[in-house]
């Protein structure tokens, strides 16, 4: 099993998405982005929980949409086949006015 080791891309952490900010165009704090820098021939997870629902989208080296997910509370996407070398992206988003509080992993296998 030392080919098939968790290689973490994102830390658990929380935090927080819609918070209201004036200094945010649309005044709200509603979409959250994170780099995945990933190798080619793994597979990617992502565990993400949340408390009022978030969608999630899972964007590749090329910049198509790979994987989209709309209202997730607790989920773990994956495995998703990465192709390409390269930097994908985890994007959360919530509608403007809404609040969720989000706890989020990302590894490749």
């Amino acid at each position: 099993m030392l080919f098939h080791r968790k290689v973490i891309l994102i830390e658990h952490q929380t935090l927080e998405i819609g918070k209201f900010d004036i200094k945010v165009n649309g005044a709200y704090d509603n979409i959250k982005t994170f780099p995945l820098h990933v190798k080619k021939g793994k597979k990617l997870f992502v565990y993400v929980k949340s408390d009022n629902g978030v969608d999630i989208s899972i964007v590749d080296s090329m910049g198509m949409n790979e994987k989209f997910v709309g209202a997730v509370k607790d989920k773990i996407i994956g495995p998703l086949p990465i192709n390409n070398k390269g930097t994908m992206a985890l994007v959360l988003g919530v509608f403007p006015g809404d609040l969720s509080h989000v706890e989020i992993e990302a590894w490749m296998k």
